[in-house]
């Protein structure tokens, strides 16, 4: 499931990249590249915490699990804020594609964290080959 997980990330990274690429070549501005790539490294972290904190918690009580789950996620927002606003405050990136590209891409990777963690709460089997 892990190896999937990774693999489905993978694809998404790379549709969003050629998405990028293609809209840097069609503006004339490859300074857009950059911001990027920043923002699908850093969403593409963010989503393989949520993996693992939905893993960790998958065989403990409803409660226990909704406490990694949530608990992890509030964690995952805090230190995705403080890495936005670094990036925001000490690069010289234009900040309105970075920010859109970082929204699309937070969009497209929770809603792949949020077919996984149900798919491994409603069969927690698959996780045992991982």
């Amino acid at each position: 499931m892990w190896a999937k997980f990774l693999l489905y990330l993978a694809l998404i990274d790379a549709v969003l990249l050629g998405s990028g690429l293609l809209i840097a070549h069609y503006s004339a501005s490859m300074d857009l590249i950059p911001g990027h790539l920043l923002a699908l490294v850093t969403t593409s972290l963010n989503a393989i915490a949520a993996f693992y904190f939905a893993k960790a918690g998958i065989h403990a009580t409803m409660n226990v699990f909704m406490l990694k789950v949530m608990g992890g996620m509030g964690l995952r927002m805090l230190v995705m804020l403080a890495i936005v606003f670094l990036i925001i405050f000490l690069t010289e990136l234009p900040q309105f594609q970075f920010i859109i590209s970082l929204f699309i891409a937070y969009i497209c990777k929770s809603v792949l964290e949020i077919i996984f963690i149900l798919k491994i709460k409603d069969n927690p089997q698959l996780l045992r080959n991982d």
